[in-house]
């Protein structure tokens, strides 16, 4: 449970970088900088959560939870 609050904060701002993504190619004359910002914070994001969402696979391993799952 530790890392559920970061993971859904990482999964909320990758989904909005894709949101403002998608609305700047979508543009008449997209800012070739700003995108590539974005794709960049994008790949942080993607990278971040893959971390931390094998932390928390690694953590629940480790876990007794003292019943039968």
């Amino acid at each position: 449970m530790p890392y559920r609050n970061r993971i859904k904060t990482l999964e909320e701002s990758y989904r909005l970088v894709e949101i403002q993504i998608k609305i700047l190619e979508e543009s008449t004359d997209p800012d070739k900088e700003k995108l590539k910002k974005l794709q960049e914070a994008k790949n942080k994001y993607h990278k971040e959560l893959s971390v931390m969402r094998k932390a928390q696979y690694d953590y629940y391993q480790q876990v007794d939870f003292g019943d039968d799952r």
